[in-house]
């Protein structure tokens, strides 16, 4: 028998801070206007998958998503569907669900006091790498859709659930648990279902994905007498924007 149904992306709104933030001479987060995400692949983790690794999963999304705006998506409303549970295997019992998804997010917004105390910051354009945060313009009417990448390049994060990849579709060569490395263009995130769940025949589940952005980008500024929001110096390249990972609630019901 197969399961046919669509995996509903519903995005709620919280907030995430990278770790590395607080070590920095000044760092801060503000809201987005824009905040485009795609994803790439969808699995569900059988027993014995961990928040460092997903165990005999089951691929139930593998593509391409397109650019799927969170911020313009109204709390509890799907914004997009992708995929069908038609892999999981009856009889199996899954505990957590691993998303891969492209580490450039596109991005507009800005705020006071954001680069440093008394500056404010802006996306202009001005796109970030997987290698290199993107600066931005101290002009509010500058402020333009800009590609920014998860993570603050070669940092890592508070929890190991997360960690860079080489690829979107599960063949590449994946970072450390909770590193951002430089050079890696996608990004796995492991979310624990909120509940286990056993897949039974006649039995047609639903999913629900929940992303939180309300912080959604950040500025990392390691060095506040050299750098800002359109400076960068002294060979510095994760000074300036960066995504912060998604929160991320799951249940299959």
């Amino acid at each position: 028998m197969k399961l046919f149904r669509i995996i509903n992306l519903i995005f709620f709104f919280s907030v995430f801070l990278i770790s590395e933030a607080y070590a920095a001479a000044y760092g801060a987060t503000t809201a987005a206007d824009t905040y485009k995400i795609t994803v790439t692949r969808i699995e569900l983790c059988a027993s014995g998958s961990t928040k460092t690794a997903c165990s005999d999963s089951a691929v139930i999304f593998n593509g391409d998503s397109g650019a799927i705006d969170i911020a313009s998506t109204t709390a509890g409303a799907a914004a997009a569907s992708l995929g069908n549970l038609n892999k999981a295997t009856i009889g199996t019992t899954y505990t957590w669900m691993q998303v891969t998804m492209k580490r450039s997010v596109t991005i507009k917004g800005g705020s006071t006091a954001l680069s440093t105390a008394s500056q404010a910051c802006y996306t202009n354009g001005t796109a970030g790498t997987s290698a290199q945060s993107a600066l931005g313009s101290t002009s509010s009417s500058a402020a333009v859709d800009t590609v920014v990448f998860m993570g603050i390049a070669g940092g890592s994060a508070d929890d190991t659930n997360v960690n860079t990849t080489t690829a979107g579709d599960g063949t590449g060569t994946d970072a450390a648990a909770g590193a951002f490395d430089t050079g890696d263009d996608y990004l796995e995130w492991r979310g624990e279902l909120t509940a286990p769940f056993t897949i039974k025949p006649g039995s047609i589940p639903s999913a629900k994905i929940a992303f939180g952005t309300s912080a959604a980008l950040g500025f990392y500024n390691p060095n506040t007498t050299s750098n800002d929001c359109d400076t960068r110096a002294d060979g510095i390249t994760n000074n300036g924007f960066y995504a912060a990972e998604p929160d991320v609630t799951i249940t299959l019901y």
